[in-house]
């Protein structure tokens, strides 16, 4: 770990194959937070409870010190909550922002080419039928016992896509959670048009050693509970940080 000019800490490239490109997105990244408020912020901040986790999140905090008349309802802990995905490669970025309505309707497409396979299947190679129903336009076939290459290929071709359903669309996805008022992305110039960016997205671009606001995001609100459990992923990273440097 480095500091920069302003005495911040830096972003090395992590073990696990992170590359400097990289690491220096997420390091402007939270430069460009503290400029703008966010003061508490930290890399690779994951959120458990939703199977996510971000290059980088700020947050500026409602107080800097208790009230000494507090309130008997607590409403509000920050005044904001940012992330910010930092990405290097264009086939990376693609991947993530799939759209859920077009994989939906590619499983669509696939699941019914399934079907009419499955048809014909069942009528060229009945051996494979379990016998279970009386009727066998009711019967389940052993059909993954037959190699049949197309079929299989389909088979995983459904996988996929399902997955991608689940798994694969990550900005969709964070937004629809709201954990989090503000989302960025953090590019390279050139990697992204502005039009390309997804829904409630703003976009930053990098150009030489700063950052540029090229599309504004949308705002959206988050309960208080959100908003303690992002403040204290922060502030569990920070901790682990400090552990690992009084070591």
């Amino acid at each position: 770990m480095s500091r920069d000019s302003d005495g911040n800490n830096e972003i090395a490239p992590s073990k696990r194959g992170e590359t400097a490109n990289h690491a220096s997105l997420k390091s402007l990244a939270m430069g460009w937070a503290r400029t703008h408020g966010m003061t508490i912020t930290a890399p690779e901040v994951s959120f458990p409870h939703r199977k996510f986790r971000v290059d980088v999140a700020a947050c500026c905090p409602v107080r800097k010190a208790p009230s000494r008349n507090p309130k008997t309802s607590l409403n509000s802990v920050l005044k904001v909550a940012a992330v910010f995905e930092c990405k290097q490669a264009r086939s990376d970025l693609i991947r993530d922002v799939k759209r859920r309505d077009l994989i939906s309707a590619r499983l669509k497409a696939l699941e019914e080419r399934k079907a009419r396979m499955e048809a014909l299947l069942h009528l060229h190679l009945p051996h494979l039928a379990n016998g279970e129903s009386l009727f066998p336009e009711f019967d389940s076939y052993r059909l993954r016992e037959h190699r049949h290459a197309g079929y299989q290929r389909l088979v995983k071709q459904i996988t996929v896509s399902k997955n991608g359903i689940i798994c694969g669309t990550k900005f969709d996805q964070f937004c629809s959670y709201r954990m989090a008022n503000l989302h960025y992305l953090v590019v390279d110039e050139g990697l992204l048009e502005a039009h390309e960016v997804p829904t409630g997205w703003g976009l930053l671009v990098r150009e030489g050693e700063e950052l540029k606001l090229v599309r504004k995001p949308a705002w959206q609100d988050i309960d208080v509970e959100e908003q303690l459990i992002f403040l204290q992923r922060i502030a569990s990273i920070k901790a682990k940080k400090a552990i690992s440097l009084a070591i």
